[in-house]
């Protein structure tokens, strides 16, 4: 019995010099990961996470020769590997491969990372992740700028845009679209394309709004990450006010030169949708001196939408033919210029010296004409008697006929 045993041993003695070199090391390889299984956090669908380390040590009794390291399984496209610096592992040796995560859809995905040696069997530890999808909200989700003047470009507001999905989220673009995108602008604010969102996190889109004209208009404000487009309604109306007459041009009835006409009223009113603020109203342009601006009301406040004021103008043409000018009012808004025109006509011819003569006598005993007026006088009014108008009546005709 004591010699079979010695006889067996020595028999497998003999069979294991008799192995080749890579049988030992298949039957002593042992390889662990750290960590291991490998799981990434919930990453946005159509982004890539950091890279983890996975550290892999031979805890075999044997070196071993890493002949390479690949990620394989059914969702193998949605991790990347970026390198591997193993080669020969001596016992309790260890390398490291980095991984990442970078789904292509959403879901559960798993692979492996598979170690592949070259005299033993490959070794894999498990990859896992969860692609979700990227999930933006801007705060508020619309703005309405109101009523404002066309072409100042005074209207502007923030938002904010949230990342209110479950993972963390990579700005694109930032900018405007919509049917209007030239009335709105955006500077973007701090949400720049590359920064990254936590859950959670927001930043401040800063926008305007520039109306060309009295409509309404409507754009939006759109973010986009991860080939998804998030967008917040923006609208607004162009103002202005519209101070102007009935009728324009406003047309005075013929005076004679060397006359002037009645005091006539225009009223304005505004039609427009904004108050029309005036500091100065002027007669310019043209005809300057032949219109008086005698006074005017759209100056002394505010002219409501709605609302009316006035100003007083007067004709006194200083000589004949078509008179024009322009009343000018001038304030925040767009000037507003009223045509003013009128016909000059020629005086009256002036009268003879015996005209002068007759209608100097008194029309009847008693009555008296008042010199170079030709109103009549009864005696207990008139101011001289006939002897001094006959008297001023020769002096005049001496004048005359020098």
């Amino acid at each position: 019995m004591k010699y079979r045993r010695v006889l067996v041993a020595l028999s497998i003695s003999l069979l294991a010099a008799a192995l080749p070199a890579g049988a030992h090391a298949a039957e002593e390889a042992a390889l662990t990961f750290n960590p291991a299984p490998v799981a990434f956090a919930k990453t946005t669908a159509g982004s890539e996470s950091q890279n983890l380390t996975v550290d892999i040590r031979n805890t075999g009794g044997a070196g071993v020769a890493v002949d390479q390291v690949v990620v394989e399984g059914v969702d193998s496209g949605d991790f990347k590997l970026s390198g591997a610096g193993c080669g020969w592992l001596d016992p309790e040796q260890q390398c490291s491969a980095w991984v990442s995560f970078a789904p292509g859809s959403q879901g559960a995905k798993l692979a492996s990372l598979v170690v592949k040696l070259k005299e033993a069997p490959e070794q894999a530890v498990a990859l896992s992740g969860e692609a979700v999808p990227v999930q933006l909200a801007f705060v508020p989700t619309s703005h309405d700028f109101g009523i404002q003047r066309v072409n100042r470009g005074e209207g502007s507001a923030t938002l904010q845009l949230f990342n209110v999905g479950e993972a963390a989220a990579q700005l694109g673009s930032v900018g405007i679209g919509g049917a209007n995108p030239g009335n709105f602008w955006t500077n973007g604010g701090d949400c720049w394309g590359g920064r990254w969102l936590q859950p959670g996190e927001s930043c401040n889109v800063q926008v305007g709004f520039n109306p060309w004209e009295t409509v309404a208009y409507e754009a939006e404000l759109q973010a986009q990450a991860h080939g998804t487009t998030f967008g917040a309604v923006l609208t607004g109306f162009g103002g202005r006010a519209q101070v102007e007459p009935a009728s324009n041009p406003v047309e005075f009835a013929p005076v004679a030169v060397g006359s002037a006409g009645p005091v006539e009223t225009i009223v304005l009113t505004n039609n427009g949708n904004l108050p029309g603020s005036f500091f100065i109203a002027v007669i310019a342009g043209g005809s300057v001196g032949s219109f008086q601006l005698i006074d005017e009301s759209c100056s002394a406040a505010a002219v409501e939408p709605g609302a009316t004021c006035t100003a007083q103008v007067r004709f006194a043409p200083q000589a004949t033919g078509p008179k024009t000018a322009r009343l000018a009012l001038f304030g925040d808004d767009d000037p507003t210029m009223v045509m003013l025109a009128g016909e000059g006509l020629a005086p009256p011819p002036v009268a003879s010296a015996q005209a002068l003569d007759a209608a100097a006598l008194p029309a009847a005993p008693g009555q008296h004409r008042r010199f170079a007026h030709g109103k009549t006088l009864y005696a207990g009014q008139a101011r001289c008697h006939a002897a001094k108008c006959r008297k001023a009546l020769r002096a005049r005709r001496v004048a005359a006929t020098g």
